[in-house]
Parts: C-alpha cells; sequence; structure tokens
C-alpha cells in the first residue's frame, strides 16, 4: 500500500540520472498502531508527496495543532522510522524534517489484523471528513446562486468493471501510470505548504466469492 506518493525513482536535479526508490516497509505490528492518528497520517501525506523538509511549525499549519503538539507527533513517527531529520535551511532556528524514503507501503502481516484495521479506520474517516466538507462546499455555492461549472467531477464514483486478470493488471497499471505521470508535472516550487492539492484514494478489490459446501 503506497501512502500518497509514487514509488518510481525521482531525479536529483535537471539533467541527472532517476535516483533508485527507496521504499519505507511497514512490518511491525506496533508501527502501524503509531499511524492510527489523522495529525500523524497528515504528516507522511505532506512529507511523502512532496519529497521536500518542512519544519513543525509550517506542518502543524496543516493540522490545526502548536508546533511542540507537532514536534511530539513527529518525534513518535522518527522512532518508528517513517521520517528523519534533515539538514538545517536558513538560520537554522527551527528542525526540518523529512520522509524516510520515496514511498511508504504497508506489508503482509499475518497476525495484525486489528492493527492494519486502526490504520485503515483513520485514512477512511480522514477521507470522509474531506468528502464531507466539498459536499457542504457545493451545497454554499447552490445557496449563494452559484452555478456549477460543467465540466465538474462527481465528489466519489464508485462501480464495478469486468475484466480478466490480464485485462485487470493492465487496468490496474495504466490507472497509476496517470498517476506517476501527473505526481512528475509538479515542481518544487508547486510542492511548497501552500501548493494546490487534489486528493484521491484508490482501491482495486477484486470480488470474493464464497465457496458452498458440497
Amino acid at each position: 500500500m503506497t501512502q500518497n506518493t509514487s514509488p518510481r525513482p525521482v531525479a536529483d536535479g535537471p539533467g541527472m540520472a532517476p535516483a533508485p526508490p527507496q521504499p519505507v516497509s511497514i512490518s511491525d505490528p506496533q508501527a502501524i498502531r503509531a499511524l492510527a492518528h489523522e495529525a500523524r497520517l497528515t504528516v507522511l501525506e505532506e512529507l511523502f508527496a512532496s519529497q521536500a523538509t518542512r519544519t513543525a511549525t509550517e506542518l502543524a499549519t496543516r493540522c490545526a495543532l502548536t508546533p511542540s503538539a507537532m514536534s511530539y507527533h513527529l518525534r513518535a513517527l522518527e522512532k518508528y522510522g517513517y521520517v528523519v531529520r534533515a539538514a538545517s535551511e536558513g538560520d537554522g532556528r527551527e528542525r526540518r524534517w523529512k520522509a524516510a524514503g520515496s514511498s511508504l507501503v504497508l506489508g503482509s502481516l499475518t497476525d495484525s489484523t486489528s492493527a492494519k484495521n486502526a490504520y485503515l479506520n483513520v485514512q477512511l474517516n480522514a477521507f470522509r471528513d474531506r468528502l464531507s466538507a466539498e459536499i457542504a462546499r457545493r451545497d454554499k455555492e447552490r445557496k449563494d446562486g452559484k452555478e456549477p461549472p460543467a465540466d465538474r467531477v462527481p465528489v466519489l464514483t464508485t462501480g464495478v468493471v469486468f475484466l480478466s486478470e490480464p485485462q485487470r493488471k493492465e487496468f490496474i497499471t495504466r490507472v497509476y501510470d496517470l498517476l506517476y505521470e501527473y505526481e512528475e508535472l509538479a515542481e518544487p516550487e508547486a510542492r511548497g505548504v501552500d501548493g494546490e492539492r487534489l486528493y484521491y484514494m484508490l482501491s482495486f478489490l477484486p470480488e470474493i466469492r464464497e465457496t458452498k459446501g458440497l
């Protein structure tokens, strides 16, 4: 499972060869439970997606927390290897943090169902809050008499496609290729704290059919 970031190699600079990907794999149930907090997920989204450094103050503004509270969460994420301390910039008065790798991957664990469900619930709750906020925003626009743009996308789309196994693999690959393409278009300045974001959540679930007894 990838946390809002591309596992593809990222170039170190203009004209340079891409750096090898460095995924951070979660294999400890306790480490997964450490992610069951909305602010920590926001931090990981920000650091892994931007691949840039941030201070506790900058991250706190995205989570409606105080810098001291954010520093506490950053130290907890550091303890489990999700983030690392970055080199100081400017006058160096405030510590900077960065993602510990290029992507975050949730490993397949056989005995940590509760930990994985805790992580999943926080992710789903955060996305549900974003959906509710977008619905409220659109309702307000309608009450204010604002005409929605003709190309406005739906708040949420679900469905089923009928695919053979080779088609399913191709479909998933093509969807991710499109995401990678647009992730790589963002210049460093576009990945700043105030950069414009579009949140998405993907899940490809094959049908599970119960085996009937003979």
